[in-house]
């Protein structure tokens, strides 16, 4: 068992000077935002990188000091620019691949998924379409099991699902879903995003029990790289939300469709919306297209705020103990929290 030091954490933050609408983070008092990762009472210490941004502009991040939890161990201490893997944020990505792909006429989402992928042919004696690979009503679990639910009526989060949606892409593109998905981060200048190995990527641990971390070595397998293996970094994710949601990465219709509902998801946070890729929720006035990650060695959340134009991340390098969801997402939840409270307050 390793033995968890306690984290010196130290805040790294900076205010935009003039901004063309007041930012969620800026509204609140830096110290506050500080105090959720500092506060002793907290169930357990924070081990990554937490970010708000008012558009491209950092307004507010705060680093744990090593990413190291053993004592005298000489690790690289947490930059905006350390990789994580990013878990399922890696969704939302895969998701936007396929609306490409339907923006070239090359995908249709009511298609079924054996048009794509023929060796599927007989494999479950119904209909399966594109469209319900992402918003998760297919079914699906795994490909050797039979189907959790009738396609089409109940959402059952599916892995699975996102890893046949990262074969179909390559198949109408005729790229591997590396390549494409580089192309894809170019784009929105996304200098340290990758699908692929990297082994650059902060330290990392798993939670066996409270308490009892163990190093995790072993990487991803390749083929789930769609659903849960995107390698990203906090300043990345910032302008990835910015390249979905502010540019012409996809059509108009394939955006709103993105973040539309269809499908109601039970979440910690209460009953959530899910589009494609992406949770849906809003406190009275305030929308909110999110999701959250956990592979092990990893958690991530990352969440977007369109009114004002604010984006929240956090990425760790620790997968706690899963048994309590509220204990391994606890940062993540008190930051989003806040961000909210304000933005109600100021409705």
């Amino acid at each position: 068992m390793i033995k968890m030091n306690v984290f010196a954490c130290r805040l790294v933050y900076s205010l935009a000077m003039t901004l063309p609408m007041i930012s969620l983070a800026a509204v609140n008092d830096v110290a506050v935002l500080e105090s959720i990762f500092t506060n002793a009472d907290a169930p357990r210490a924070f081990s990554g990188v937490a970010v708000i941004a008012k558009g491209n502009d950092i307004t507010f991040s705060y680093t744990s000091a090593s990413q190291s939890v053993v004592d005298g161990l000489d690790a690289a201490e947490f930059i905006l620019q350390t990789p994580f893997v990013i878990a399922s944020l890696s969704k939302q990505m895969t998701a936007a691949l396929v609306l490409r792909e339907v923006d070239q006429g090359r995908i249709n989402l009511d298609a079924p998924i054996t048009q794509y992928l023929e060796y599927l042919n007989g494999k479950w004696d119904t209909v399966i379409t594109v469209r319900q690979l992402l918003n998760h009503l297919s079914g699906i679990i795994a490909i050797d099991k039979p189907l959790k639910t009738i396609p089409g009526e109940v959402f059952a989060y599916s892995n699975t699902g996102y890893n046949l949606l990262g074969e179909i892409v390559v198949k109408t593109s005729g790229k591997d879903y590396q390549l494409l998905a580089s192309e894809m981060f170019k784009r929105c200048g996304m200098d340290n995003t990758n699908a692929s190995s990297n082994t650059d990527n902060a330290v990392r641990y798993h939670e066996k029990s409270v308490g009892e971390l163990v190093a995790m070595t072993k990487d991803l397998p390749a083929r789930f790289t769609p659903s849960a293996g995107i390698i990203s970094t906090a300043e990345d994710l910032v302008a990835w939300n910015q390249c979905l949601h502010n540019s012409d990465l996809l059509s108009a219709k394939s955006h709103l469709q993105m973040v539309s509902k269809a499908a109601t998801r039970k979440h910690r946070w209460g009953d959530l919306g899910y589009g494609f890729g992406l949770q849906l929720s809003g406190s009275g006035t305030v929308q909110e297209w999110s999701h959250s990650g956990y592979v092990l060695g990893y958690i991530s959340t990352l969440s977007y705020y369109p009114e004002s134009d604010t984006s929240m991340v956090l990425l760790e390098n620790i997968s706690w103990y899963p048994k309590d969801m509220t204990r391994v997402f606890y940062y993540h939840d008190q930051l989003r929290k806040q961000l909210l409270k304000t933005a109600i307050d100021n409705n």
